[in-house]
């Protein structure tokens, strides 16, 4: 009986520590999009002190996607055997460094070199830390797995939008930065003393990402995130000079409703497992693109009503902490044996349609306005439900457990 009870203390201690690293990892993509989004709540302030316009402040945020989607499948061909533990610290150690340029970047130039760092680590980052979180695990918990690294979208939302924001309001942009910098240290330390050694498991080239690229569920799912991630994006990036301008909302409002927006999407990233189990991924995913969709278009007609603004928002903020969970279990399903694979092209394919978006919408922004952004991002969230709508994962679907 003592073996037995000592055994099953093993056990649990075990699952413990990796679910500690699974956490660390999400604290990863919590600081990761702290710092890649960070700019969104300061576009104004950043672009006033910089002397650019919004839509070239948007650069900032275009700039590390354009980086990410090159350097998601160099870094898989140039770190084949390397250590998955040894790569997500470097790669972390890149979100510290593009913080501390941002910080004391003085010319828009220098904003933009820490926003290329930012990059690399965006790319790696997303390529390699969903499916280490995916080996930390048993099969039975990939799904709650991948929602919780996901989580970090949602919950990065939720600090780094609005509480940026708010710092900038008070003690200006810089001081978002700073702060930012100090968190994406403590997240290094956890991770440092969290992750286990996670040798690569196969010695990856460009065969397997030209493999993993001809299966048709994947091919579907890297389609269906280039008009998600452009839909998002053309819209998203520009939200907080629709609210402060269009909408004409008090900063403290302002603040708060971005606070909205992230708490929604926490939401909805939770909620994606059981609406995924319950209902499979094709309509859970359907279902939150349609929402994310309709909720930017009625937005950009409605920016006189401070109301139905807030609302729309906050349904879309609901939606879209959904959806990268969606993506993921997708390309998850359509090639399991190859997710590291199938992972980085779904990383170099949304950063790409990430900056388009954000640049095509600053172009839209500075000429026509923010609401024929939201425009432009809701028809690209419609052409991603009908990709949705005429695919599946694979020819015989099967839900997580």
């Amino acid at each position: 009986m003592t073996e037995c009870a000592t055994l099953g203390s093993e056990i649990q201690t075990s699952s413990l520590r990796r679910w500690l690293a699974v956490m660390s990892l999400a604290c990863g993509t919590f600081a990761l999009v702290n710092t890649e989004f960070l700019p969104i709540g300061l576009l104004s302030p950043i672009a006033h002190a910089l002397n650019v316009s919004e839509g070239q402040a948007g650069w900032a945020i275009m700039l590390p996607g354009l980086v990410a989607a090159l350097a998601a499948p160099l870094l898989m061909l140039f770190s084949r055997k390397l250590n998955r533990r040894t790569l997500l610290l470097l790669l972390s150690s890149a979100i510290i460094l593009s913080n501390a340029i941002a910080m004391f970047a003085q010319t828009f130039p220098a904003l933009l070199l820490g926003r290329l760092i930012l990059g690399i680590g965006v790319g790696g980052f997303w390529a390699f830390a969903i499916p280490a979180g995916r080996r930390l695990v048993s099969e039975a918990q990939s799904s709650r797995a991948i929602s919780l690294i996901s989580a970090g979208v949602a919950v990065g939302t939720v600090a780094g939008v609005p509480a940026g924001a708010f710092i900038g309001e008070l003690f200006g942009w810089r001081m978002a930065f700073t702060i930012n910098t100090v968190l994406a240290v403590a997240v290094f330390i956890y991770q440092w003393a969290a992750l286990p050694s996670l040798p690569a498991k196969n010695s990856l080239g460009l065969g397997s990402l030209l493999t993993v690229a001809k299966i048709k569920g994947v091919r579907r799912g890297l389609i269906i995130g280039i008009f998600m991630a452009a839909a998002q994006f053309s819209a998203y990036t520009y939200l907080e000079p629709w609210l402060r301008f269009q909408v004409r909302l008090s900063a403290s409002d302002l603040s708060l409703l971005l606070m909205g927006y992230g708490v929604a999407g926490l939401i909805g990233t939770f909620l994606t497992e059981v609406t995924v189990r319950e209902f499979g991924v094709k309509k859970a995913f359907l279902g939150n693109i349609l929402l994310l969709a309709c909720s930017v278009l009625i937005a950009s007609q409605l920016s006189n009503s401070i109301m139905a603004a807030s609302i729309l928002v906050i349904l879309w903020g609901l939606a879209f902490g959904a959806l990268p969970v969606c993506l993921n279990i997708w390309i998850y399903q359509a090639a399991p044996a190859m997710f590291e694979s199938g992972s980085a092209l779904m990383v170099c394919v949304f950063q790409i349609a990430l900056a388009c978006g954000a640049f095509f919408g600053g172009l839209l922004a500075d000429t026509q306005g923010t609401s024929a952004a939201f425009i432009l991002g809701g028809v690209l969230a419609l052409l991603a439900g009908l990709s949705i709508f005429i695919s599946q994962p694979r020819q015989s679907e099967i839900k997580p457990q």
